[in-house]
């Protein structure tokens, strides 16, 4: 069985690294709605994204989200 990415670990991650979604939004040049779609499930990351992501917030990208068997 492939995992499944499940709940957005992205509001645990950014309020640990003490950054604001906004912030988050402006560096990867997303909007602000897309970062709320992806943390609401709605949306996925690119692949380009969630690594650009992953760096920002100093994690791995595996770590953006949980993951369901």
């Amino acid at each position: 069985m492939n995992p499944v990415p499940g709940r957005s670990r992205l509001p645990y991650l950014l309020a640990k690294r003490k950054i604001k979604q906004t912030d988050l939004a402006r560096e990867l040049n997303l909007t602000e709605g897309f970062i709320s779609q992806v943390i609401s499930g709605k949306k996925y990351f690119s692949y380009q994204n969630a690594a650009h992501a992953a760096r920002i917030l100093r994690c791995t990208m595996e770590e953006l989200h949980e993951w369901d068997d």
